[in-house]
């Protein structure tokens, strides 16, 4: 008998209530992922990554705008890291070029959030679903 895998916990940080709460019922949705959890600031974020150690943190490049590089990387520095998907207003070459600067995995637009999510998260767990 096949065995059922585990589904994979999606960590969110955004400090904008209401994308958080629409992404939060979107993650929940997805065949294969389970929400982990939510954070409306850097500091939530990394306490919510440390308690809840998830597969993915989709985190807002804009929490700590002039931090978000060293975020990402502490982030990427726990345990067990998690993948990170940076999420910005608009996919455009220089949020994607931050992102990578970054070290984030993926970057997904806000503009086209549910496709982009869905391509991203095809390609950091294939098979998931």
């Amino acid at each position: 008998m096949k065995e059922t895998p585990r589904p994979r916990r999606v960590a969110i940080a955004d400090d904008s209530p209401a994308f958080l709460a629409a992404a939060a019922t979107y993650v929940s949705t997805l065949p294969g992922f389970k929400l982990a959890g939510t954070a409306r600031t850097a500091p939530q974020m990394l306490e919510l990554v440390e308690s809840s150690m998830p597969d993915v943190v989709l985190l807002d490049l804009g929490l700590a705008p002039k931090r978000a590089i060293e975020l990402v990387q502490k982030v990427k520095a726990a345990p067990a890291a998690p993948a990170v998907v940076a999420l910005a207003l608009f996919d455009t070459p220089e949020a994607l070029a931050a992102a990578k600067r970054a070290g984030a995995d993926a970057l997904v637009g806000k503009e086209s959030f549910i496709a982009g999510l869905a391509r991203a998260l095809a390609r950091l767990f294939p098979g998931a679903a």
